[in-house]
């Protein structure tokens, strides 16, 4: 009796634990240090810009962008990785695990289009990589769940969110080499597709546990 008590405490931990944010952190930190030790072939290979999608047809680096960090700014990847992992554990613990990837895998790729707009647009073709696309997905999708919650997602409120995504978008105007059309892509992207995702799942009777439950 004692060890199965034992066992059921055990896998309560574990499911507290936001495995998504966890492993997505993780990947994240290594495939930085492996940086550190490649040279820029990884960032020949993975990083984005518009001119990889209309000349090479290299679609894949609207995903593999997402994934690289300035391996001379170990800044670049703490700010990204401390977004990611407490704002990520509060979304995917609202919304669950699937949705949780959706959101952060589809604002990330909707930064890099609003991103590759912007070059089209302005004829200012540059190189980019970071998470930070996926990340204020992340933060869009937080603020619409605080917002739809009325505060009760950890106990943030409106006025909270909203100085933090304020302050968030000023840091990024203000400095130089930040890509701002993804960050707003990202953000916009994941605030409607984290109202998608609670509709579909309340229409379909997924609101137990992991759902966005009103």
């Amino acid at each position: 009796m004692v060890k199965r008590q034992t066992y059921r405490y055990q896998d309560h931990k574990y499911k507290d634990i936001p495995w998504c944010s966890a492993v997505l952190t993780a990947i994240n930190v290594v495939i930085f240090l492996v940086c550190k030790f490649t040279g820029d072939w990884l960032y020949n290979e993975g990083q984005f810009s518009v001119l990889y999608l209309t000349h090479s047809r290299e679609y894949y680096r609207l995903v593999t962008s997402m994934f690289l960090h300035d391996k001379y700014n170990i800044g670049h990847l703490v700010n990204n990785m401390i977004l990611l992992y407490f704002g990520g554990e509060i979304v995917e613990k609202t919304i669950g695990s699937f949705r949780y990837l959706t959101l952060f895998f589809i604002s990330g790729i909707c930064g890099n289009l609003l991103s590759a707009i912007y070059e089209l647009t302005t004829g200012d073709f540059y190189n980019s990589y970071g998470a930070s696309g996926a990340v204020f997905g992340l933060i869009g999708g937080l603020l619409y769940l605080v917002i739809i919650k009325k505060g009760r997602a950890a106990q943030i409120s409106i006025q909270r969110m909203l100085l933090m995504i304020i302050f968030s978008l000023y840091s990024g105007f203000r400095s130089t080499m930040v890509n701002n059309a993804a960050h707003l892509g990202g953000l916009l992207s994941g605030f409607l597709l984290t109202f998608l995702l609670c509709h579909i799942g309340r229409s379909m009777g997924h609101d137990g546990d992991g759902g966005c439950g009103y």
